[in-house]
């Protein structure tokens, strides 16, 4: 009984994980995850734009395809990341387009593709025509650049060009910034919390507005049918 007790206790509000009265960690709602994912560099993390469309179309499904935690989490997930994307031109000029991490990556990925043996190859930045080029010029294949620039890219996400010290500085008030920004929508939307382990008493504050948007409507239960959720008795 004790255990469980414990257990339901991380759960109620001991995890605040700052002064806001947060309900969840920023471990437990994934905020690590969902902006590591937001800050690595496109091509480090998928191989072609493809493989990226594949990724954004899942992210952006209809969230009418899930039902539960599942699209509760997905919703989340979702207003994180625009509120991220739209934090990218208040970031410092440093940390910004330009700015001292773009170059090392941008530095990094030219030495990567010398290094390999394909000096006069530009990594980033570049068109379909500028990819068909680089075969007629070097006989680089399209399934060889593919596989260059992301090798080069897992390399130059680590920013081998600026010294340790000075990339976990930027790395550091980078991820600050983000939090800052989540740390602000949290407090002022307190309710959209949710934790990437679905559990018991877990919130589920699409649903409840969803309730609340049908039970106004002319239809209740058709509205219910469409959005996939059960209103309540009576």
């Amino acid at each position: 009984m004790a255990a469980a007790v414990a257990a339901a206790a991380i759960w109620i509000g001991v995890s605040v994980s700052d002064s806001d009265g947060r309900r969840y960690t920023d471990e437990e709602l994934g905020l690590d995850l969902i902006i590591g994912e937001h800050t690595e560099p496109v091509w480090a993390q998928f191989r072609s734009l493809s493989e990226w469309d594949e990724h954004r179309a899942e992210r952006n499904r209809d969230w009418r395809d899930t039902t539960g935690h599942e699209r509760e989490r997905m919703h989340f997930e979702r207003n994180v990341e625009w509120l991220l994307s739209n934090e990218y031109d208040r970031l410092p000029a440093d940390l910004g387009s330009g700015g001292v991490l773009d170059r090392a990556f941008e530095e990094a990925m030219d030495r990567c593709a010398q290094a390999r043996g394909w000096p006069g190859v530009q990594l980033y930045g570049v068109s379909n025509a500028d990819v068909e080029q680089f075969e007629a010029d070097f006989g680089l294949s399209l399934d060889g650049f593919l596989d260059l620039r992301h090798e080069c890219a897992q390399e130059a996400a680590t920013y081998p060009t600026l010294d340790p010290v000075v990339r976990d500085e930027l790395l550091g008030r980078l991820r600050e910034h983000y939090l800052q920004a989540v740390y602000e929508y949290l407090r002022e939307f307190p309710d959209a919390e949710v934790p990437l382990v679905d559990h018991e008493g877990a919130p589920r504050p699409l649903e409840d507005r969803l309730i609340k948007t049908c039970l106004k409507d002319p239809d209740p239960v058709a509205c219910a049918a469409e959005f996939q959720v059960e209103l309540p008795a009576g």
